[in-house]
C-alpha cells in the first residue's frame, strides 16, 4: 500500500511514468526492427502500386471504366513479371554463373595486357599485388560463401527472396485494386474540420509520387535497354547481367546513371581500354540526353526539390534501408517538403 501511495504524485510518479514510457519506446523500436523485412516488402508493394496507378488514371481519362482500367494494368503487370521470370532470369543465372567461373582467369588475362603492363610499370608495379589478390579471392570458393554468409544462409536468402517477390506481387495487385477504398477509409479517420485539407495534401502527394515513380521506372528501363545494346554492339561480355543491374541503380536520382556508367566502364576494361573509352563516351552522351531531353518529358515536374536534398535523402535512405532507401528517398523527401509547406508553414504564420 505504501508503494502505491508513493506513486500517487510527486517525483516517484513522474519517474515511474517516464520509465514506463522508455520501456514502451524500446519495445516499439525492437518490434519495428524485428518487422523490418515485412515492412520493407509492404513499402515496396505500396510504391510499386503508386507507380502503376497513374496508368489507371490515364486509362480512365480514355473513357474506360475504373474496373476495366485496373484489370488492364494488373494484367500488364502480371505479364511483365511472367516475361521477366521466363526470359530474363535464366539469362542472368547463366551469365552470373559464367562470370563467377571465369573471373579468376579474367583477372589473370587483365594482368597480361600490354596497356596494363605499361601502366603498372609507370606506377612502379603497384598494381601487381592488387590483381594477384583479386585473382586469388575470385578463385577461392570460401570468399563467395563469405559474401553470401555461408551456404545455409545463401539457400535461406534465395528462399526468402522468392517468398518476398511473390508477396510483393500479390500485395501490389491488392493495393492497385483497392487504393481508392484505402484512401477513403483513411480520410474517415481524420476529423471533419481538417478532412478537406488532409484530402488535398494526400491526393497531391500520391499523384506526384505516382507520376515520379512511373517516370523513373520508364527512364531506368530506357537506361537498361541502352546499356544492353551498347555493350552487345561493343562485344562486351555479361551485357545482360550489367543491363539488369543498371535498372535498379538508375532508379536512384541524380547519381544512379553516374554509378551505372562507372560500373559499365570498369567491366569493359576486361575487353580493352579502347572499348572502355568508347563505351564511356557513349554512356556519357546518353546521360546528357537523359538529363536534358528524356527526364523533362517523362518525369516533368512531378516532384520538384533541390538537388542537395535529393543527395542527402539518398544518403540517409541508403544508410537506413540500403538500395530501397535510396530509391524512395526522393518521393519521401518531396512528401515531407509538401507537408511542411502546406501544414507547418501556415500554422507558423498564424502565430
Amino acid at each position: 500500500m505504501k508503494a502505491f501511495h508513493l506513486l500517487e504524485g510527486g517525483p516517484f510518479r513522474f519517474g515511474f511514468v517516464a520509465a514506463l514510457g522508455a520501456l514502451l519506446a524500446l519495445a516499439l523500436g525492437s518490434a519495428i526492427v524485428s518487422l523490418k523485412y515485412a515492412l520493407t516488402l509492404i513499402f515496396v508493394a505500396l510504391f510499386v502500386s503508386l507507380g502503376l496507378y497513374p496508368l489507371v488514371r490515364w486509362l480512365e481519362r480514355r473513357k474506360l471504366s475504373r474496373l476495366g482500367a485496373v484489370l488492364i494494368v494488373l494484367s500488364g503487370f502480371v505479364l511483365a513479371v511472367a516475361l521477366f521470370l521466363r526470359f530474363v532470369v535464366p539469362i542472368i543465372l547463366e551469365e552470373g554463373a559464367t562470370l563467377v567461373d571465369r573471373l579468376p582467369s579474367s583477372f589473370d588475362a587483365l594482368g597480361q595486357r600490354p596497356w596494363f603492363l605499361e601502366l603498372n610499370d609507370t606506377l612502379g608495379g603497384a598494381l601487381t599485388p592488387l590483381v594477384d589478390w583479386l585473382e586469388q579471392s575470385a578463385a577461392d570458393p570460401n570468399v563467395w560463401l563469405a559474401v553470401g554468409g555461408g551456404a545455409l544462409r545463401v539457400g535461406f536468402g534465395v528462399a526468402n527472396a522468392t517468398f518476398g517477390a511473390i508477396f510483393v506481387v500479390v500485395l501490389t495487385l491488392y493495393f492497385v485494386a483497392s487504393l481508392e477504398v484505402m484512401k477513403s477509409n483513411l480520410y474517415l479517420l481524420v476529423p471533419a474540420s481538417r478532412r478537406k485539407g488532409f484530402i488535398e495534401i494526400t491526393e497531391t502527394i500520391t499523384a506526384s509520387v505516382g507520376r515520379y515513380l512511373s517516370g523513373m521506372a520508364i527512364l531506368a528501363l530506357f537506361n537498361a535497354v541502352f546499356t544492353y545494346i551498347t555493350l552487345s554492339l561493343a562485344g562486351v561480355s555479361y551485357a545482360a547481367v550489367l543491363a539488369v543491374v543498371a535498372f535498379p541503380i538508375t532508379l536512384i536520382p541524380l547519381v544512379g546513371s553516374v554509378i551505372n556508367t562507372c560500373i559499365v566502364t570498369v567491366v569493359t576494361l576486361f575487353t580493352s581500354p579502347t572499348t572502355a573509352l568508347v563505351v564511356f563516351l557513349v554512356m556519357l552522351a546518353y546521360m546528357q540526353v537523359e538529363a536534358y531531353v528524356l527526364t523533362p518529358r517523362v518525369v516533368g515536374k512531378a516532384i520538384s526539390i533541390p538537388g542537395s536534398l535529393v543527395l542527402i535523402g539518398a544518403m540517409v535512405g541508403g544508410t537506413l534501408l540500403g538500395l530501397l532507401g535510396a530509391l524512395i528517398a526522393c518521393p519521401v523527401t518531396a512528401a515531407i517538403l509538401l507537408i511542411t509547406k502546406k501544414v507547418v508553414v501556415p500554422v507558423q504564420n498564424t502565430r
